[in-house]
């Protein structure tokens, strides 16, 4: 495998991406708009929520927020990158699109998943680590050195988003379409918007293991103000290694049901 063909292919996806977003100008103030609503509404939810009581299940006021600049940078993470790949997921497999992915040098996967890139979304990654950087101190996050810990668990919250989008789109190789299942992925991803601590006891259970969105932005966030012990990093590895194992099994089934069906 030449990673400077997949070099080579990304920058070429990145420069078209570029120029499309160019020309639909309007497309950044309007995405820019929406989200800042969107972060409006979630502050407005805990600070009602925080006008009554001092804690949340241990949670003051300004580790929420940190909690929530935490979280926007990751899902504008994966927002940036797979967002639209996804969108467009059961298009290649139903419209027949994914035959042409198939004959390229480069793993169709590979292609599936970085043709459309979101660049109007970078702006939100600066608003989501300019909202952890001001509730930074007062949540009692140590600083330092441990803000390049941020960028790692970024990353965790960007894999673990990709890998539960993917679990959720693969089974268009066996249905019409995804679309059922997405609209519940979107059900499911709002666990991922709250503490995972304020969730009873099974829920939490639940976002943590078989349905891990709790590693988007709570478990980071745990982490970077806490730390965690060495059965939860355990069980995050295990987790994301698990659900890696399952999406490729089921692309493989997926793909051989697709060439069977299309010969």
């Amino acid at each position: 495998m030449s990673w400077t063909r997949y070099l080579k292919t990304y920058q070429v996806q990145l420069k078209n991406n570029f120029v499309r977003e160019a020309v639909y100008r309007t497309n950044f103030l309007t995405a820019v708009t929406v989200d800042a609503i969107w972060i409006a509404i979630e502050f407005s939810l805990f600070s009602v929520i925080y006008a009554n009581v001092e804690t949340l299940a241990g949670w003051s006021r300004h580790q929420v927020y940190f909690f929530l600049g935490i979280f926007f940078a990751s899902d504008a993470l994966f927002t940036i990158f797979f967002q639209r790949n996804f969108w467009n997921f059961s298009d290649l497999v139903n419209k027949g699109e994914l035959d042409v992915l198939l004959t390229k040098p480069v793993h169709p996967l590979f292609l599936a998943l970085s043709r459309s890139i979101n660049l109007t979304a970078g702006f939100n990654i600066f608003m989501g680590l300019g909202i952890a950087l001001k509730y930074a101190e007062p949540a009692g996050f140590e600083g330092g050195w441990r803000w390049l810990l941020v960028f790692v668990w970024l990353l965790v919250g960007l894999i673990t988003a990709l890998l539960l989008r993917f679990a959720f789109s693969v089974w268009v190789f066996w249905t019409d379409r995804s679309w059922a299942l997405s609209r519940m992925y979107y059900q499911f991803f709002a666990f991922a918007t709250k503490p995972d601590s304020i969730y009873p006891k099974t829920i939490r259970y639940l976002i943590l293991t078989a349905l891990p969105f709790a590693f988007i932005g709570s478990v980071p966030t745990r982490a970077l103000l806490h730390g965690l012990s060495l059965q939860e990093y355990e069980s995050l590895a295990a987790v994301l290694l698990i659900f890696l194992g399952l999406n490729a099994v089921l692309w493989k089934m997926g793909l051989r049901r697709y060439q069977s069906a299309s010969s």
